[in-house]
């Protein structure tokens, strides 16, 4: 017979435990049916979302609420945990802690974070990605992470964009930055971008990372239909279309839709790209 012992349940604890998995609070108190609810209705918003159309208006602004939702579930169900931790009395329990059943109930709330996640790279065509060189260093430095678009169709390519394609020297998977489209004349002149015969503002460019005037390559050219003309925003550590020309369409594997800075978060233009609206100052 297994022995037993009593227990006071900590009300703290109680309610501390549904932050580390949502419904881990009512578990500790013995709760396991409420406990497997509450955790599936915490994420139940989210597994909602994922069922309305790719293009539904305003996705980002629902996707949005579902968050604050659960949220809103995960504060009422710790609530729930601290209220009955605090008023319930001694508990019988057994001696032996059922540590495994903890460990089991939080690799349950991880697989289901990762199916949601699989789920939602494959309904959006949008996927994480950590920046792994100095291409782009000025404007995303290396370790950032960003959001992107896979496969992006041509039309919605414009000037300025940060597309992800495979370098067509070294092989490696590269952000550079789009600055000429087709049917373009592109030059590069001293430093200075030109289209059509006139000067571009570049604000995104950093003067300390591009003050060496390295060979120009390709001074002047027109860009071919279904190509783009892509520079680095690290120009003087940096090749790309003015050594090795124009890159074709195909190769286009991501479009930057977001940059998330690893030093700092700017929740104004995080809050702008999730819901798709502009926040001013």
């Amino acid at each position: 017979m297994q022995p037993l012992q009593i227990k006071h349940h900590s009300a703290a604890l109680a309610a501390w435990l549904n932050w580390l998995t949502p419904g881990l609070g009512l578990y500790y108190l013995g709760r396991t049916t409420a406990a497997r609810w509450c955790l599936l209705l915490t994420l139940l918003p989210g597994f909602a979302w994922l069922l309305l159309p790719r293009h539904f208006p305003q996705s980002g602004l629902i996707l949005l609420s579902a968050g604050l939702l659960s949220l809103l579930v995960l504060l009422i169900i710790t609530l729930v945990s601290w209220h009955r931790a605090r008023d319930e009395g001694p508990v019988v329990m057994p001696t032996t802690p059922h540590w495994y059943g903890y460990l089991l109930f939080w690799i349950s709330f991880v697989l289901l974070i990762a199916i949601w996640l699989a789920l939602l790279v494959v309904k959006t065509g949008v996927m994480p990605l950590q920046v792994s060189g100095n291409q782009m260093s000025g404007s995303i430095k290396k370790y950032d992470w960003v959001l992107l678009e896979r496969q992006p169709s041509a039309a919605l390519i414009g000037r300025g964009d940060v597309i992800w394609f495979i370098h067509p020297e070294t092989g490696e998977s590269v952000l550079q930055r789009v600055v000429g489209l087709p049917g373009e004349r592109v030059a590069v002149h001293q430093g200075g971008l030109f289209i059509n015969g006139e000067w571009q503002s570049e604000p995104y460019l950093d003067a300390m990372r591009n003050k060496t005037r390295i060979p120009e390559g390709a001074v002047a050219s027109r860009v071919p239909e279904n190509r783009f003309f892509v520079l680095a925003d690290n120009r003087d550590n940096s090749r790309d279309s003015r050594f090795w020309g124009t890159l074709p369409t195909a190769q286009i594997a991501g479009k930057v839709l977001f940059h998330l800075d690893r030093q700092r978060l700017n929740w104004r233009e995080l809050l702008s790209f999730v819901t798709g609206h502009s926040l001013g100052e």
